[in-house]
């Protein structure tokens, strides 16, 4: 959400604008702003919402602040299609104001969180290369990876998680984007251990059924040519070759059975740590909104 990300360097002048504009409007337009100003100050996000909208509606507070602010308390409530709506109508009445790029990478965030990934991942994109200055830079980047981790696509996902961490180290994202990498990694080496209980399991498998086949021909050897001692001497030596293959690839099978289970119970103690560590930083950011 956006309380992650404070370092809105317009965010000031958003609040300025509030104590300046209400002096304006129509009694009913003042009422409203005021309202979503107060609320929006003090971080009820809800009802900065509902009374800027309100605010909005009215011509005089219909400008670039108001509809900026509205749509961070979109993003901040999950209201993700409306901040969407309001994103465009922005881009569109106030081309070129002072709050258009902040409003070009909030687009992005919400076409991520309503699931249009690949919309996502284009749009953060021309945000990079539009503003390759920008404070939200690496947040941006963080929100494109995101868009390629959630579709399982880590080889796209992984190097732009590296560049935050190696080029953007003092960034909000960067934590997260090291829990990222790590998780990936994790991914990975689960990948290989299911690659080889797989290929240890068919190994098993074939050896088993050469084993049960290469026993029936002893058994039939045994019994029909007496006369082939050496013959059953040497299947039985291969059937037990055989046996003791099958003995050591069970014993593998368990063994990586075993790890990728100690494996997974890493991962989810490691997920727990994150999300206490996620609620600490939430309510850390709310005392800090207060």
């Amino acid at each position: 959400m956006i309380g992650t990300e404070k370092r809105f360097a317009l965010a000031l002048a958003v609040l300025i604008f509030c104590g300046a504009s209400v002096f304006s409007a129509s009694r009913e337009g003042q009422a409203a702003l005021a309202q979503g100003c107060d609320a929006f100050k003090s971080g009820d996000w809800y009802s900065a919402m509902i009374s800027l909208r309100k605010a909005a509606a009215y011509p005089e507070n219909d400008t670039g602040e108001t509809r900026y602010m509205l749509i961070a308390a979109e993003m901040y409530t999950g209201a993700y299609a409306e901040a969407l709506a309001d994103c465009d109508y922005y881009l569109r009445v106030f081309q070129g104001g002072p709050y258009e790029s902040y409003v070009q990478y909030q687009k992005g965030r919400a076409f991520f969180y309503l699931g249009d990934y690949e919309k996502a991942v284009l749009l953060l994109s021309d945000f990079c290369h539009q503003y390759a200055d920008h404070e939200m830079y690496a947040s941006a980047l963080f929100w494109i990876a995101e868009s390629f981790y959630v579709g399982y696509n880590y080889d796209e996902a992984l190097p732009l998680y590296e560049r935050i961490v190696r080029e953007f180290s003092s960034d909000a994202k960067a934590q997260a984007a090291e829990h990222r990498i790590e998780a990936i990694a994790q991914r990975t080496r689960e990948e290989k251990l299911l690659y080889l209980l797989k290929k240890t399991g068919e190994a098993y498998l074939a050896a088993k059924e050469d084993y049960e086949k290469q026993l029936h021909m002893y058994d039939a050897v045994s019994v029909t040519s007496s006369g082939s001692e050496k013959r059953a001497a040497d299947l039985q030596k291969k059937n037990e070759a055989l046996a003791a293959e099958n003995k050591r690839l069970q014993a593998e099978l368990t063994d990586l059975q075993n790890k990728l289970a100690s494996q997974k119970a890493e991962a989810n103690e490691r997920v727990l740590r994150l999300k206490a560590k996620a609620r600490e930083a939430e309510a850390l950011m709310k005392e800090e909104a207060q």
